[in-house]
């Protein structure tokens, strides 16, 4: 699809919320009206064009349909599929939806990945674990993980998940890998046009994203990501997480969207991910993936109110979510300094503002 530049261009997002609000914040620039699947209390509603029963007439009108988040109701996804206006493919999202498919691409396509082994059944993923795995590992449903939902790390006491021997579904049992640090990239592809932004070093707590900053990482992920889109055929900005130790890059897990370790571009480059997946999709001129200077980003997690002292670090950006849970993303904060060491040390000042007990996960 060729963009041209007329007020009357429709740009559709299924999802409301952060990543479609930002989506959207970012998008507006261009002569490009938004119109986004959702409740009308999301965030990226809040800004836009919103719509729900109506989807089928919506859809049927938009030149592009894009997604904010994988698990999206499927009636809008495949008729957006049917139409030939997803992007990304729904290749893509198949994958995600299904972590064994997944993990099992990866591996089929040659892409470095922990070792794993695919069961179906809760009581064959502790017996594979115990037998295979030295009962030690990571036991990972199928379905509805992300976050680090359905995710079990089991350390030498398999026992304490015997409650997983009634489900019948299947699961990922994985080797537990000691890395020495976690990190990813985010990067975009349109036909054979590629562009990556530097990686990042993350900090996770249970599986959900509380910082990361950079650059910091090495080049093998940017191959990595060349090759992964290039095999999904893939339009759009991509997110991909990494496990490095000793130097040897694993990838844990890619998201075919916008992603919260790409936060830091709304302040830290040239062109934000949010911009470059618009950019994409609608056919415009892929931005630059160049960061101005080290950057870095903290999450707000579980915090029914931003404290304002923490607007002398850095940049807030709040998502306007109705209320307040354990490990909900509220809003995040962007800071900036001129090297990693600067940057650190307000990640921790912010921390310590946000978190004085550490984060409640």
């Amino acid at each position: 699809m060729t963009y041209s530049p007329r007020n009357s261009f429709k740009f559709c997002i299924l999802g409301g919320g952060q990543l479609g609000w930002m989506m959207v914040l970012e998008g507006l620039k261009f002569p490009i009206s938004f119109h986004v699947y959702g409740e009308k209390e999301d965030p990226a509603c809040k800004i836009a064009n919103c719509f729900k029963e109506e989807y089928r007439k919506v859809i049927e009108e938009c030149d592009v349909v894009t997604y904010e988040f994988e698990h999206v109701d499927d009636k809008p996804l495949e008729l957006a599929r049917d139409l030939n206006k997803l992007m990304p493919g729904m290749n893509a999202v198949e994958l995600k939806r299904v972590r064994h498919l997944e993990k099992e691409f990866l591996r089929r396509e040659g892409l470095p990945v922990p070792r794993f082994v695919t069961v179906r059944g809760g009581d064959e993923a502790l017996r594979v674990l115990k037998n295979e795995f030295n009962g030690t590992g990571v036991i990972k449903r199928s379905k509805g993980g992300y976050d680090g939902k359905g995710q079990f790390f089991v350390r030498g006491d398999p026992e304490k998940y015997s409650f997983l021997r009634d489900e019948n579904d299947y699961f990922v049992v994985e080797e537990l890998v000691n890395f020495d640090y976690e990190a990813s990239i985010i990067a975009v592809r349109r036909g054979n046009e590629f562009r990556a932004y530097p990686p990042t070093f993350n900090y996770n707590e249970k599986g959900i994203l509380v910082y990361n900053y950079g650059p910091f990482g090495n080049e093998e992920m940017v191959k990595i990501a060349e090759e992964l889109t290039r095999k999904l055929n893939y339009t759009g900005v991509i997110g991909i997480e990494f496990f490095v130790k000793d130097g040897k890059v694993l990838i844990n897990e890619f998201a075919p969207r916008v992603h919260n370790t790409g936060h830091y571009t709304l302040d830290g480059a040239e062109v934000s991910q949010f911009e470059q997946h618009v950019r994409a999709l609608a056919g415009l001129e892929l931005g630059s993936t160049k960061v101005l200077t080290f950057s870095g980003m903290i999450n707000i997690l579980g915090i029914a109110s931003p404290p304002m002292e923490i607007l002398k670090l850095g940049t807030l950006y709040w998502y306007g979510k109705s209320e307040a849970r354990k490990r909900r993303k509220m809003g995040h904060v962007n800071v900036l300094g001129d090297d990693l060491a600067e940057v650190k040390e307000k990640i921790e000042n912010v921390m310590n503002i946000l978190y004085p007990n550490g984060p409640d996960l």
